[in-house]
């Protein structure tokens, strides 16, 4: 054989090294990408959405502090480095804010591609203590990381597990280190799996099953009208900047905003309609009902006044 000929066929040289490490995962995925890809009706739509959400994750992720890890087809698997076990708090609850608003932006805007179908996110976010992570640089200054472990494998299990609104599902370890880093917007509760669920999501093993927590809604606590207007009348303020907030949630959003919008027109055309739905269909419906609450409490307080018959 030529010489030249071999050298020319033989791959780029790559070097690989090997460390561990400890971190939070998380995995997102499409509920129901199969069976959008299976339908030609709703085929072309899945794959003109994904394009879409791979720039929009890559961007959410990087501006949580995270590292972007890999596409998975219809989702992604990110990492978070955490080095001090004392920093977890802070990172459970960045990885779940940034989940919380793909969440929404996807929700609201479908990130602009019209479809017949609702594209869904689900996530899964596991602590990693024991990561193989492994770095390959090729000689072309490409460089790529992966990473495996008991709760990389737990992370991709629990996206698949259907949760309200965010669409998380963790362990408690990080749903109770969120709870004390930030008591406010996304609530967990005890996962109880049937024998079914044990089966289609644990393949039968009990690793990980007796710790498992997912998003729901909080019980509502009985309140009188006037702090509900008060309540109401605040979360106004504060959306319009004329207070604080008073649980911020945003420091992700902020980081994510700038960058997402220098993007292709379509990102623009995504934050505008996001930003509609927020002043329009949120804040105005917010403000309707408060309109409402404080016209029927002047009712209430004029019919105290007028006096009775006889």
């Amino acid at each position: 054989m030529d010489a030249s000929k071999a050298k020319a066929s033989d791959p780029k040289d790559r070097d690989f090294s090997f460390a561990r490490k400890r971190g939070v995962v998380w995995v997102c995925d499409i509920a129901g990408s199969s069976r959008y890809l299976n339908d030609d009706a709703s085929a072309q739509d899945l794959e003109d959405f994904l394009p879409r959400l791979y720039r929009t994750s890559a961007i959410m992720v990087e501006a949580a502090g995270g590292e972007f890890i890999k596409w998975t087809g219809d989702g992604f698997l990110a990492w978070f480095e955490t080095p001090l076990h004392r920093d977890l708090k802070k990172i459970a609850s960045t990885v779940f804010q940034a989940a919380f608003h793909l969440t929404v932006l996807v929700n609201v805007t479908q990130l602009g591609v019209a479809s017949g179908k609702k594209f869904k996110l689900r996530h899964g976010v596991a602590y990693e203590k024991d990561a193989l992570v492994t770095t390959i640089k090729s000689d072309d200054g490409v460089t790529l990381t992966d990473l495996i472990g008991r709760d990389v494998v737990l992370a991709f299990r629990l996206s698949g597990i259907e949760a309200q609104f965010p669409s998380i599902v963790t362990q408690r370890e990080l749903a109770d280190a969120h709870k004390e880093h930030a008591p406010s917007h996304i609530n967990f509760a005890a996962w109880r799996p049937s024998k079914e669920d044990r089966l289609k999501f644990f393949k039968g093993e009990a690793r990980g099953l007796s710790s498992i927590c997912v998003t729901g809604a909080r019980k509502l606590r009985t309140i009188s009208k006037q702090a509900a207007l008060k309540r109401s009348k605040s979360a106004i303020a504060a959306a319009e900047g004329r207070q604080p907030a008073k649980y911020p949630f945003h420091e992700v959003w902020d980081r994510f905003d700038p960058v997402f919008l220098s993007g292709p027109s379509w990102c623009r055309d995504v934050m505008a309609e996001y930003l509609r739905f927020i002043k329009d269909d949120l804040l105005g419906s917010l403000k309707g009902v408060v309109a409402i609450m404080e016209e029927v409490g002047a009712d209430e307080e004029r019919d105290k006044q007028v006096p009775g018959d006889g």
